[in-house]
């Protein structure tokens, strides 16, 4: 059963005025057109009935504007001059940031690196962070430290005792500081845990055994005696 719809005196003038603004577009697109029209008809009577943005139509150039490439180069000029007037005059204020540096101290074991890629604020290797540790800073005895490195794997260098970490899974870069730092803790909670138990586990270096293969020199006994020349 259809329900009779009841219309107030204000959706009635809504009404009406969106037909009255349908009507005056309509007027205007049928006047553009009109004018439309009568340009084509007055190119047509002048005898030149060919397409109006024909290239070949345009007139000549009389060297009274800049070309495409003048355009493009006063652009680059522009910009150019824009990073110039960063420099003189923004630069300088970077002073006021300026802290002393000062060497991390003994618990400061942790160092990260990132990759900024300037002009470029979404590009998507610049939230990755890599953690670098020196297995010789943790607070682990051997048993421990045997059993963290089974647990990390190849990401363990062997040739400068260091830990290699990267995570990129996260959009936004501070969190991926956070995995990182909360995973090492877990690695190293869980090398307290029994370390004796898999104290008889061999470490598997394979993965830098060209890092940590020895180089063959060769024997000086074996060079070839020098002749002593005389004059």
């Amino acid at each position: 059963m259809l329900r009779s719809i009841s219309r107030t005196p204000f959706s009635m003038a809504v009404s009406a005025q969106k037909q009255t603004a349908v009507r005056a577009l309509s007027a205007s697109a049928v006047s553009n057109d009109r004018a439309r029209s009568k340009a084509f008809g007055a190119i047509r009577s002048s005898g030149n009935s060919r397409d109006m943005m024909d290239i070949t139509n345009l007139e000549d150039f009389q060297f009274d504007d800049s070309s495409t490439v003048g355009y493009d180069r006063m652009e680059a000029q522009r910009e150019v001059r824009k990073y110039l007037r960063i420099t003189k005059y923004e630069l300088p204020k970077l002073k006021a940031f300026v802290k002393p540096f000062q060497a991390p101290t003994n618990t400061q074991i942790l160092r990260f690196r990132t990759t900024t890629y300037l002009g470029e604020s979404n590009h998507p290797a610049g939230r990755k962070v890599v953690m670098t540790v020196d297995t010789r800073s943790l607070p682990l005895t051997n048993a421990e430290l045997h059993k963290f490195l089974l647990l990390v794997g190849s990401r363990y260098n062997p040739v400068n005792n260091e830990i290699k970490m990267s995570c990129e899974k996260f959009q936004d870069r501070s969190q991926n500081f956070k995995w990182l730092s909360d995973t090492l803790d877990k690695l190293i909670n869980e090398a307290k845990k029994e370390p004796e138990s898999v104290s008889d586990v061999p470490l598997d270096l394979r993965h830098a055994a060209k890092s940590i293969k020895p180089k063959v020199r060769f024997p000086k006994e074996w060079n070839r005696p020098v002749a002593n020349k005389t004059a």
